[in-house]
């Protein structure tokens, strides 16, 4: 690295971390992203997006932290989704569909749900000829589509929808309707005030007979005026903790009348004389949610990647005392935070977290490949396969990612808890996903449901599916007869990933057992329905379910890592990958840390070996710091942090957009922050004459 001329301590403290690195981060950037061709298309469409929006110059206070009224950060999510949007048209990408420029997923933007969920919708569920209609204008941006789902009362369980659409056969008509108040469509993001159609879930009726729930397409506004059409009424939900770029809405239909081939008729048909042709499989009207989850659970890993990059610059610029030991350093100055055991034990937890995330996209992005499979081949076999890993991969990554962001907020201290700093909208746009398309619980408790059907089956000597051969392979090793195992590790073997995946197995086959025993006793012994019986040990099976999660994200990531030719880049992440299983066991706020240790596979001087383990991991990793972070290639726009900038000058730049603050101007101009509040409030409290008149 060249001659340091800058002489700003942070940029100094921030170059010396990145001259410290044993790898080239540029070259995992392109890992991350899939080739060298791919991150420098990336690279333009964001430096174009982030020109036409002027977000690029960071010496100006971003715009959402001026105006944070509920109609100016809806300006500014429509004024930046616009670019984003028209960009991947004009250019011909699809590199803001999933996520945006910020990688916050792209329904926080009016435009996000469009790819997302309404064109998927249309290719898997559209007829030839509908397709042939709906595409063309979805897919040039002359129409902007939404998925309307949720009502007010009925979310995860879709089933309990009670938004109808009856057949009206003499006018060749759905007739949609709210039938109750807790009917109305309720949180569909784009809904209120942004898209002009939408995939509309409502209950299919035909001469009095429910159907059940199906796909129709309906408009809500004029193409020309942008007005509701007749007998919608449509309205903002107001703000969330997050997502206000956009505006989730609420939607009441009063007779609504749509053509009756705007019911998608691929799987499920009516014929003009009311004749339903039923599907060959019941689940085909909810794969879209199968689709979003994938999508949820990849972009997770950015969000928490964007935390961890954040708060490592942070921690490598910010000093705080004397130093571990309490030593003064020689030339006098303070410790730098990210020296101290426990914030490097964090921050490497967090960004070990986040690539394990990132290694699970290979087979996130396959799922979604064969979930269109299904469709064109009629295949209905693997569903149940995919449906469980769809569920359980959403459900792991979006929780550790939003624990993770929460834990890099904090690993900030105050300036964390700014919302100049970026992380707190950050941490509220990790935390929506946890309940987006499905709520994490009854996520688990789906893995659940199909793991013990695995076991059952393998309890009486039969094959599973053989895409499920780490269950076979646990149960085969550790489920049979009365013998008692133990791990047989010690020492540096805990950083062989055989052995990590040794103790994964175990702990997941054997959680599972006792969930399978527990069911089945209740029900013997106790009398209890099925039912009754699950519900009696719902938290023991999704304990079990987020271990066998837990095991195949290890396998995604010891697999990721496997494939890198670069022996440095091999080499930290093996680290990383090591400290991301070890900390799982050993992590002070681990979920269900004692898990490991039940039944004494590991001992108590397995764990001092295992923290031993840890402590070098970190001391190895700690020279690639910012190199791991710098390898997700987030741009300082992205970002919008002002302590997480790329040259490190964190204290300036908060300083500087402080200073642009509006409510500090009113400061600087004319005294006050807000003069009204001065003369009716202020003034009279400190005057004691005037108290009388409050």
């Amino acid at each position: 690295m060249g001659s340091l001329t800058v002489q700003n301590k942070q940029t100094r403290l921030m170059a010396q971390a990145r001259a410290s690195a044993t790898f080239n981060p540029y070259k995992l950037t392109c890992i991350i992203y899939k080739d060298e061709q791919t991150v420098l298309k990336r690279r333009e469409a964001f430096r174009r997006v982030e020109k036409a929006t002027g977000t690029a110059d960071q010496s100006k206070l971003p715009r959402e932290y001026a105006d944070v009224s509920r109609e100016g950060v809806y300006r500014e999510g429509v004024r930046l989704g616009t670019a984003s949007f028209v960009d991947g048209l004009l250019h011909d990408h699809d590199f803001f569909s999933g996520m945006d420029q910020r990688y916050t997923l792209s329904n926080c933007t009016p435009y996000g749900l469009h790819y997302m969920m309404f064109i998927p919708t249309i290719e898997e569920q559209a007829t030839s000829e509908q397709a042939a209609y709906w595409l063309p204008l979805a897919r040039s941006g002359t129409i902007n589509g939404a998925y309307c789902q949720t009502e007010l009362a009925h979310g995860t369980f879709v089933r309990g929808i009670e938004t109808t659409a009856t057949l009206d056969t003499k006018t060749d008509e759905f007739v949609v309707n709210t039938p109750t108040f807790t009917a109305a469509k309720f949180w569909p993001g784009a809904m209120a005030s942004s898209c002009t159609h939408v995939i509309l879930m409502a209950r299919l009726i035909i001469a009095r007979k429910d159907y059940g729930v199906h796909p129709f397409i309906i408009q809500l506004r004029d193409l020309d005026d942008f007005s509701p059409m007749p007998g919608v009424e449509l309205g903002d939900i107001g703000m969330k903790m997050g997502y206000n770029g956009t505006t989730n809405g609420y939607a009441i239909f009063h007779n609504v009348r749509i053509p009756r081939d705007w019911l998608l008729m691929r799987h499920a048909s009516v014929d003009r004389d009311g004749t339903y042709n039923k599907p060959k499989h019941d689940k085909f009207a909810y794969l879209t949610m199968l689709y979003a989850r994938a999508t949820i659970a990849q972009g997770s890993g950015f969000k928490l990647a964007q935390a961890a990059t954040i708060a490592t610059r942070f921690s490598v610029v910010r000093e705080q005392g004397l130093g571990p030991n309490g030593e003064e350093n020689a030339d006098g100055s303070e410790t730098t935070i990210i020296s101290y055991r426990s914030q490097n034990f964090r921050l490497f937890t967090i960004i070990s977290r986040a690539y394990a995330i990132l290694f699970t996209a290979p087979t996130l992005e396959g799922l979604y490949a064969s979930l269109r499979n299904v469709g064109e081949t009629q295949d209905f076999g693997s569903l149940g396969y995919y449906h469980m890993l769809l569920a359980g991969l959403k459900a792991w990554n979006t929780q550790v990612a939003a624990d993770g962001t929460e834990d890099a907020r904090k690993c900030c201290g105050g300036h964390g808890y700014i919302l100049t700093s970026g992380l707190p909208s950050i941490v509220a746009e990790a935390a929506a996903p946890a309940t987006f398309e499905g709520e994490n619980y009854v996520m688990y408790q789906q893995v659940g449901r199909y793991l013990l059907k695995c076991l059952k089956v393998l309890k009486v000597g039969r094959r599973i599916d053989p895409r499920m051969g780490d269950l076979e392979k646990a149960f085969n090793m550790y489920a049979g007869g009365d013998e008692i195992h133990y791990c047989q590790a010690k020492n540096e073997q805990f950083l062989d990933p055989e052995v990590q995946l040794s103790i994964f197995e175990h702990r997941a086959i054997r959680l599972l057992i006792k969930c399978d025993e527990a069911i089945e006793k209740s029900q013997r012994n106790g009398g209890l329905s099925p039912a009754k019986a699950w519900n009696q040990h719902m938290m023991g099976i999704i304990a079990a379910a987020r271990a066998y999660m837990e095991l195949v994200v290890l396998q995604e990531f010891i697999h990721g890592v496997s494939r890198i030719n670069d022996p440095a880049i091999n080499a930290a992440l093996s680290r990383l990958r090591s400290v991301f299983a070890l900390t799982m066991i050993v992590h002070p706020q681990s979920y269900d840390a004692i898990s490991f240790v039940d039944g004494n596979y590991i001992r108590r001087d397995q764990l001092a070996q295992i923290s031993s383990c840890v402590n070098y991991l970190l001391d190895e990793l700690l020279p690639d710091a910012i190199a791991l972070t710098d390898a997700w290639d987030f741009t300082d726009a992205s970002l919008c942090s002002a302590i997480g900038q790329y040259d490190g000058n964190a204290y300036e730049t908060l300083m500087s957009w402080t200073r642009q603050l509006p409510m500090n101007k009113d400061l600087n101009e004319k005294g006050s922050a807000c003069m009204e509040a001065w003369e009716r409030w202020t003034k009279l409290a400190l005057k004691p004459e005037l108290r009388a008149m409050l």
